[in-house]
């Protein structure tokens, strides 16, 4: 939102409106914003203004129809590009944000030509995305096995990816967890931001009394007592004051298939996914699956769990 001179707005009263309720929402709404939600958001409005930039044609305007316009062309070129639709999503959803804080006319509410344009074009985009590579109960057992119990980046790194198997939480969950969030005696940790806890009310997940032993281990090696549970290490494996953002996770996690001898490719939702596929190899409902993994549906349950469904299906055993 740094620049916002791609505007067609006739009425000077209009205008001053629409630049007033950017600069509110920056200064009274932005900085409560979660994180990652934050983040989508302002790259993704971003990108479109770069794009009417490029092309000079407005990014928003009091016409609806001069909007239609230009969203119209931006998503041809997103069509035209490898990103998948979900993603084409996220950024027109990005785009209708925008609009809304404005308060201008939204035409995707005007124009059902243009929601029918942009759902028929979808269409011929893969829906699914490529599930992350899943560190199942078998994976990890493997995976732990590699790690060093001499190194501190390793002490750190095994806690990381059994606590992250453990609650199915996702890395903007774990940057968060601070060590008053642990309660032993319930063996539960809870994470103060979820990316589907709109009312900001935080999420518990369960930690296993192994995941425990590797949370002293960890304590005992850096001396840690309060604040942040993962911090940070310099080069040379010396523990630092900051906390692990989402792309330092991120990283660790895509080294972790490198340590097994099929070298696969790991992801931060990669424990998500491959507890999800334990469970449900295990046969245990549904509703605690959902709960563990702390959806509000089944949906994302269910399709976590496809890989292993494939297996039970009618044509396992007939080789």
């Amino acid at each position: 939102m740094t620049r916002l001179t791609n505007l067609s707005i006739r009425d000077s009263v209009t205008k001053k409106m629409v630049l007033d309720n950017l600069n509110e929402f920056r200064r009274d709404v932005l900085d409560d914003m979660a994180d990652n939600t934050k983040k989508a958001y302002l790259s993704d409005f971003e990108q479109y203004l770069s794009f009417c930039d490029i092309h000079q044609c407005p990014a928003m305007s009091d016409d609806w129809k001069v909007t239609k316009d230009s969203i119209k062309a931006y998503f041809l070129t997103l069509m035209d590009s490898e990103i998948k639709n979900a993603s084409i999503k996220r950024k027109l959803s990005a785009i209708k944000f925008f609009i809304g804080i404005a308060e201008l006319p939204d035409p995707f509410k005007h124009s059902k030509l243009l929601r029918d344009f942009v759902a028929n074009k979808l269409k011929k985009k893969p829906a699914a995305q490529d599930q992350a590579e899943p560190i199942t109960a078998e994976v990890l057992k493997e995976l732990n096995d590699t790690f060093n119990p001499n190194s501190l980046l390793d002490i750190r790194n095994k806690l990381l990816v059994n606590l992250a198997f453990d609650t199915l939480f996702r890395a903007s969950n774990l940057t968060g967890i601070q060590l008053h969030h642990i309660h032993r005696a319930s063996n539960s940790v809870f994470a103060p931001y979820s990316k589907t806890d709109q009312e900001g009310h935080g999420i518990y997940g369960y930690i296993s009394p192994r995941t425990l032993a590797l949370l002293d281990m960890w304590l005992n090696a850096t001396g840690i007592t309060e604040g942040m549970v993962f911090r940070n290490l310099s080069p040379k494996h010396t523990l630092q004051d900051s906390s692990m953002g989402y792309q330092a996770m991120y990283k660790t996690f895509k080294t972790f298939g490198a340590r097994l001898n099929n070298g696969q490719e790991f992801s931060c939702h990669s424990t998500r996914v491959g507890a999800t596929v334990s469970m449900t190899e295990k046969n245990r409902p549904l509703i605690q699956i959902i709960q563990a993994g702390n959806w509000k549906s089944e949906r994302m349950a269910v399709r976590y769990g496809e890989r292993s469904n494939v297996a039970k299906g009618g044509m396992a055993g007939i080789l």
